[in-house]
């Protein structure tokens, strides 16, 4: 049974795992580091005001950063300290299916 929290957690840790991802494939950045919302929002299938408001409470743990333009478009990518938790939380998802 799932409780309303395990969905945030998945929502969250899907996003994290997007942005690790992106971060670690250098090959697709160009000019600017992180992940356009647009294509963070396809990836991780959230509505765009669910993403924002997973993002927004991720930018205030400081795992995240977010950069919003005037057009309502942005980018998302993680933090060093949010970069340390993923890889913290990958060790711990690792260990337990040793």
């Amino acid at each position: 049974m799932m409780n309303r929290d395990d969905q945030i957690d998945d929502a969250v840790l899907a996003i994290l795992s997007a942005l690790h991802a992106d971060a670690n494939d250098e090959r697709g950045h160009y000019a600017e580091p992180g992940m356009s919302l647009a294509k963070l929002s396809k990836r991780v299938e959230q509505r765009m005001s669910t993403l924002r408001r997973n993002l927004s409470a991720l930018e205030d743990a400081e795992i995240v950063s977010v950069v919003l333009n005037e057009d309502g478009t942005g980018r998302a990518v993680l933090t060093a300290f949010g970069m340390a938790i993923f890889d913290a939380l990958d060790e711990s998802q690792a260990a337990e299916m040793a």
